[in-house]
């Protein structure tokens, strides 16, 4: 009966592990999903920043300009 009982043990622990792998490759697709959506807000973000930046570099040589001609 010990081969019968630890033959159903190993088939349990591999039916536990199956699930356990199962879960794994979801939890991995999920924040596959999430890491897409953080790269698309932080280009996002980057782009807004460029913008800023020009603007800011734009008042700043406009002042300087003023300046030279005054």
């Amino acid at each position: 009966m010990s081969f019968i009982g630890d033959t159903m043990k190993a088939l349990r622990n591999v039916l536990l592990l199956q699930e356990d792998v199962r879960q794994l490759k979801d939890m991995v697709t999920s924040q596959s999903g999430r890491l897409a959506a953080l790269a698309e807000a932080h280009a996002t973000l980057r782009e807004r920043v460029s913008r800023l930046e020009g603007v800011i570099e734009g008042a700043a040589m406009a002042t300087r300009q003023r300046r030279i001609e005054e």
